[in-house]
């Protein structure tokens, strides 16, 4: 039975702006296991560097409500806080429209938009549609996938297994896997001839949105496909519907942004110097080889991908060389930490709040873009090892030979199955040679197995009870080794050294273990007997110790 609304019980809250539009939302919990504080904001709005959002708690009859006020027509979107805090959340995005309600249902994980304003009841009548031809079908397949597989997932879990490496249970959600990506394929071609039949102010904004999405890998195929029928789909239908709509300026923006690829000139755009005044960047790079480089304080990746340009920088900048780095942060304190914690010897700027929407305009932060004197793009590669032979090229030095990690590991494989090894090997080459998993685990004695990757922060917390664990039964059996998957030879080898780790490691797997083992998140470790064979399997923390603990206890 429906819940009673009752309206004096909701928490109003109101998000400010030039009031021109100003609108109600208003919506249910129906599902009350995944959060009860509701987020609405922009779509394309980062918490981690803007304010730019407003948060309703549900009533105790799980209802909520609030007020959005906003300078123009646009689209938002709704997910719970607790889902965003663990780094996963189920969305529902519906238009901004003046005097309008919105009304917003969240029920077994998934959020539904049943009411709205003029334009956003285009789209519900479109929903409705899709719903009758794919996405009940769609959502059959998946509880039918989750109540078959998942009690077998669950049980082998409990005896220790991993369920990845039971081929008639992946045989089986395969078969649920291709049924759904069909419907799907299907549904996302319906969608763009329903748009292009039935012309409406929400596909503008949805256009937007996806293509800010898929804008951010132009080397993913299956992006670069999307991302050409949605160009498609607004040439031919939607360049000049209401063609005063600002949304016009957002599709051109992220069109431009996925043109963003080596040959093509890097666009102008307005960004703060260090006296903080908007310049255009073109000002800043004109007649230089550049490194523009986008990164924060926050992100990991970029800080890694930045120390390793240092050298390059000290190597080239009195040749013509320089690095523009533009830091995308909620203050200036957490930029300038940053830069005298990693040592950059370069100025920074400061994007704050997305005041300039710098990251949006390329296609999202964590990149970087090597430019030539006359502003062509040379590469949108972040190793320093790929940009050098450029820099050299482009700055009219002599080319650097430099090893290619990336074609050694081409040469990476998983071994044909070994009757006679109750493992599967693989092998590796790192700098010319080769490393097989066989050199260390099926040799007569323990070896605790640790898939890792440096720039992954639950690893790195985790070393150090491996190291306590090798310097502990090493000498009663026991081997440690480190496998690096997906990860930069050179980001390796420095964390190996950071860390102080002394058992051996395997460096430069790429895919290859992950595909041998089916390794899904790291880290993940395994622990095998002498012989070759899995007796444990994702040991964490104190776990090692004890399981160790009881196999070492009588030697």
């Amino acid at each position: 039975m429906k819940r009673t609304f009752i309206a004096s019980l909701l928490a109003l809250v109101t998000m400010t702006g030039q009031a021109q539009i100003k609108c109600h939302i208003e919506g249910e919990l129906r599902d009350t296991t995944q959060g009860k504080t509701v987020i609405v904001c922009p779509v394309g709005t980062d918490l981690r560097v803007s304010n730019n959002y407003i948060t309703a708690k549900a009533d105790k009859q799980w209802h909520f409500a609030l007020d959005v006020e906003a300078d123009k027509m646009c689209l938002y979107t709704a997910f719970l806080e607790e889902q965003y805090q663990h780094g996963s959340w189920r969305y529902g995005n519906f238009l901004v429209e003046n005097k309008a309600t919105v009304k917003l249902l969240f029920d077994d994980n998934t959020w539904k938009v049943t009411s709205g304003g003029r334009e956003q009841m285009l789209k519900v009548k479109m929903d409705a549609e899709a719903e009758k031809l794919y996405l009940g079908r769609m959502e059959e397949i998946s509880n039918q996938a989750k109540k078959e597989i998942l009690p077998i997932v669950e049980e082998l879990q409990k005896q220790g297994k991993n369920p990845e490496e039971d081929s008639l249970l992946m045989a089986r959600n395969k078969v649920y896997e291709d049924e759904y990506k069909k419907l799907y394929d299907a549904y996302r071609v319906w969608e763009s001839e329903y748009y292009k039949a039935h012309p409406m102010l929400y596909a503008l904004y949805d256009l937007a949105n996806d293509m800010r999405n898929y804008a951010r890998d132009v080397e993913d195929l299956d992006y670069g496909k999307l991302m050409r029928r949605c160009l498609d789909t607004y040439h031919t239908t939607y360049e000049n519907f209401r063609p005063k709509d600002p949304v016009h300026n957002l599709i051109r923006m992220h069109e431009a942004a996925w043109n963003l690829k080596p040959g093509k000139p890097y666009f102008d755009y307005q960004v703060r110097n260090t006296d903080g005044n908007l310049v255009p960047i073109s000002s800043l790079i004109k007649g230089k080889v550049t490194l523009i480089d986008l990164w924060a304080s926050w992100c990991g990746p970029c800080r890694q991908h930045s120390k390793d340009m240092i050298p390059l920088y000290e190597k080239y900048k009195n040749k013509g060389f320089t690095v523009l780095a533009i830091a995308a942060e909620r203050s200036a304190e957490d930029m300038q930490k940053a830069v005298e914690k990693d040592g950059y010897p370069w100025p920074s700027l400061l994007e704050l709040n997305q005041e300039n929407n710098i990251w949006e305009k390329n296609a999202g932060g964590n990149c970087m873009f090597l430019v030539d004197r006359e502003g062509t793009i040379l590469s949108t590669s972040n190793d320093a090892k790929e940009l050098e032979p450029l820099i050299c090229k482009a700055l009219g030095l002599p080319e650097m030979q430099t090893y290619d990690y990336k074609a050694d590991a081409e040469q990476n494989r998983i071994e044909p199955q070994d009757p006679s090894k109750p493992f599967t090997d693989f092998s590796v080459v790192y700098q010319g040679k080769t490393t097989r998993f066989s050199d260390y685990v099926g040799r007569g004695q323990y070896v605790l197995v640790d898939f890792w990757a440096s720039w992954c922060e639950p690893c790195l917390k985790e070393t150090p009870n491996l190291i306590a664990a090798y310097e502990k039964y090493k000498d009663k059996g026991l081997q440690v080794l480190g496998v690096a998957v997906s990860d930069k030879p050179t980001h390796t080898e420095s964390a190996i050294k950071e860390l102080g780790i002394t058992y051996p490691q395997i460096i430069n797997s790429q895919r290859v273990a992950a595909e041998a083992y089916h390794v899904s998140s790291i880290p993940y470790i395994l622990l095998f007997d002498p012989e070759g064979n899995i007796i444990a399997r994702n040991l964490r923390g104190e776990n090692i110790e004890k399981t160790l603990a009881e196999i070492f206890k009588e030697k």
